[in-house]
């Protein structure tokens, strides 16, 4: 009797097995029916654990961008190689703080020093004719002016002794040719000095022009020596200004070339902070806005002191001015500073916090949590301006209402949300 009890016990549990195979067989279709239809874009059920939900609040709004500023100094002065040469000298180190007019290095030029000796005797030389030339012209205006005095003289005696002959031929004590040989003389005379003259005052005025142009030869002459001079004092390169020798590279006995770049010097009594900023805001950046820093609690106001006009890799180049010169001594060149760069001035508008929706939808519509926590709908909106935290709404949500403002990747497509704690 007991093996039909078995038979009939084996044969229910075969019955059962076939059941919850069928059974799991139904859910799954009904699992799968029902996957399909809310992949189809209607609805998803959402645990709020997975969503970032923000309120939508009246508050106050300032378009900003975050900037990394770099700590530069205001002004770099670049020192090069004017005439190359050999380096001689280091005086001091890289790094160092120099005064204006401190010696950095020397170079030696051969090449220079012979050409400024040949141009010394060159220009000496030029000088001495010119003297020379100067000194004929002065020589000769006194020639001119003794035969004017010697014509001078001569026409004062013809005078006088055509006086006296004019009383004795009255007496006719001398003959007629005798007075009228001293009569002709006399006018000889007085043409001929009248042309000595004449030729003088051309002379003179001549002889003015040429000393002009003869004096202006030599002073541009000797301006010309005091340059090639002055090529040797330069084979000392010498601080430009007061400030840190940031760069150095100078060797003993390296070469260097005409225009070669030596080191720079930085004017840090004054620092400025430089920034990259993307050209899609190139026409709301104008010279004056300011920007903020945050430095040991506290924050700092710098303003654009300038706007570079070229634009690199999709950036265009700001510098600012610290508005407080007292924080100057607490930055460091090279150092970088976290800036908040303000488009606009800070007003009440409506806004909610910026999130990973606005790269599905554009910001064009978002997901609205209804005031029973259990479901979020769809809903068309505009939005306006925004930084890194917060975007304007301008229509189609009012304050207190609650929104999904995180990613929507995994149910773009849903027209509305189930939504849950767990």
């Amino acid at each position: 009797m007991d093996k039909p009890l078995k038979k009939k016990a084996a044969k229910t549990n075969y019955e059962k097995a076939l059941f919850i195979l069928l059974a799991l067989g139904t859910a799954s279709v009904v699992y799968a029916t029902s996957s399909t239809n809310n992949s189809a874009g209607k609805i998803y059920n959402l645990s709020t654990q997975n969503l970032v939900i923000s309120k939508v609040a009246q508050a106050q709004f300032a378009e900003y961008l975050p900037l990394r500023g770099v700590v530069e100094p205001e002004e770099t002065i670049f020192i090069d190689a004017i005439d190359g040469g050999r380096v001689e000298e280091v005086f001091i180190e890289e790094g160092a703080m120099v005064k204006q007019g401190q010696k950095i290095l020397k170079l030696s030029n051969t090449n220079l020093q012979l050409n400024v000796l040949s141009r010394e005797a060159e220009v000496s030389e030029q000088i001495n004719n010119m003297r020379n030339t100067r000194l004929a012209l002065e020589q000769n205006q006194l020639k001119l002016t003794r035969d004017v005095i010697e014509l001078d003289f001569e026409v004062l005696k013809l005078e006088k002794e055509l006086k006296r002959n004019k009383k004795l031929i009255q007496k006719k004590l001398i003959s007629t040719q005798a007075f009228e040989l001293v009569q002709d003389e006399l006018a000889f005379q007085l043409k001929y000095r009248a042309a000595v003259k004449e030729s003088q005052e051309k002379e003179a005025s001549l002889q003015t022009q040429q000393q002009k142009q003869l004096a202006q030869s030599i002073k541009t002459l000797k301006a010309n020596l005091e340059i090639s001079r002055a090529s040797l004092d330069k084979l000392i390169i010498r601080a430009p200004r007061s400030g840190q020798l940031t760069f150095l590279d100078a060797k003993v006995g390296e070469s260097k070339q005409n225009g070669q770049r030596l080191g720079q010097v930085d004017l840090i009594e004054q620092y400025k902070v430089s920034a990259q900023v993307d050209e899609f805001y190139i026409s709301r950046v104008i010279k004056g806005q300011s920007a903020t820093f945050t430095m040991n609690r506290q924050n700092y106001q710098l303003n654009i002191s300038k706007i570079y006009p070229g634009i690199n890799n999709g950036t265009f180049k700001v510098d600012f001015l610290l508005a407080e010169q007292a924080i100057a001594k607490q930055l460091r060149l090279g150092q970088s500073l976290q800036l908040k760069f303000n488009l606009s001035s800070s007003e009440s508008k409506l806004q909610i916090a910026n999130g990973g929706f606005m790269q599905n939808t554009a910001g064009s519509w978002v997901f609205v949590i209804d005031k029973s926590n259990n479901y979020a709908t769809k809903r068309s909106i505009r939005l306006g301006r925004k930084n890194p935290q917060v975007i304007e709404v301008l229509s189609g949500l009012q304050a207190g209402e609650r929104v999904i403002t995180s990613s929507y990747a995994s149910f773009v497509d849903a027209k509305s949300l189930n939504l849950s704690v767990n």
